[in-house]
């Protein structure tokens, strides 16, 4: 009854903050759409010389048997990545041949590192608007080994023997985007312990993440979103609903605003009453709680999902 009553209390607490941070982004909003209407029409669109890029990641098995075994069974990782790269698609602004998507087996530690170092790197310029959207399994790096980073995301060819060995650090992933110009970045991060990966918190970044910093809140899907929580309502962001200046485009500022609290909920519905069976031990395992470390000045604009030229 006690263990009852103090996660009452914590829920009520939690869904208390996040209303309010909820009232006052959108105060936020108000005011700067009434900013951004003062300007002129030709400020709906992107300079004709800017590119978009994309490198999208969706790893739901391992080379491993043993991790594949350990981890959580999520079947819907790659169709979310999948679900991402066909959305993009859909928008005037993107070419087939600017996005790359790495799912599975192909998405190794050397190959991932090469997509950003070398595949982006090549392409991109500091004017152009590139997004990293990385969906799998993530970790909080233990308190001894955090000279490595806060926490990591896993790779195919992680290994149960060492597990940080062949993962993504926040450090290291930080260090490969830093190889890039461009100056518009916007990294969408569907793992555990996301809102850990501290170190990509750099100038001219926006960062969305759908797992908490604090403490460890699960990532999860659902069966019926086919996708996890948080990229489902992503995708329906993206799909125009996330406009909120209705000028044709939606931003990753908007989407993260849109996706918030509908993820919140629907996670405290999936994933209660927060304490789950896994790997041979209790846990608890609170609902999503997404964050957004916005270091970009102005919005980075990603789907027109309708011409901004239109009437």
């Amino acid at each position: 009854m006690k263990l009852r009553r103090m996660l009452a209390i914590f829920l009520m607490l939690v869904l208390f903050l996040g209303s309010t941070l909820s009232a006052a982004e959108s105060v936020s909003s108000i005011v700067k759409n009434q900013t951004e209407a003062n300007n002129s029409n030709s400020e709906s669109t992107q300079p004709e010389d800017v590119q978009y890029y994309a490198l999208i990641v969706g790893v739901e098995r391992f080379s491993d048997p043993k991790v594949n075994d350990s981890v959580f069974e999520d079947d819907k990782i790659d169709d979310e990545a999948i679900a991402i790269h066909e959305l993009l698609l859909t928008s005037e602004n993107w070419k087939d041949e600017n996005i790359k998507i790495i799912l599975n087996e192909n998405a190794t530690k050397d190959k991932i590192q090469d997509a950003i170092v070398n595949w982006l790197g090549e392409k991109e310029d500091e004017n152009d608007i590139v997004l990293i959207y990385y969906a799998d399994h993530g970790w909080k790096i233990p308190l001894k080994q955090r000279r490595y980073g806060h926490a990591a995301v896993f790779t195919y060819n992680v290994t149960s023997e060492n597990r940080l060995e062949d993962k993504i650090t926040d450090k290291e992933f930080d260090s490969w985007v830093d190889t890039l110009d461009s100056k518009n970045i916007a990294i969408i991060l569907d793992t555990c312990s996301s809102g850990r990966m501290l170190s990509l918190r750099q100038q001219g970044r926006t960062i969305l993440t759908a797992g908490g910093k604090y403490f460890f809140c699960g990532v999860d899907e659902d069966d019926t979103l086919g996708t996890g929580i948080f990229g489902h309502f992503l995708i329906q962001g993206f799909k125009g609903v996330a406009d909120l200046n209705n000028d044709g485009w939606v931003s990753a500022e908007e989407v993260f605003r849109y996706a918030r609290l509908p993820t919140i909920h629907f996670s405290i519905w999936k994933q209660f009453p927060f304490i789950i069976q896994a790997h041979n031990r209790t846990m608890i395992w609170f609902f999503q709680i997404p964050r957004m470390y916005d270091r970009h000045f102005g919005d980075i604009k990603l789907v027109q999902y309708q011409s901004a030229t239109k009437e």
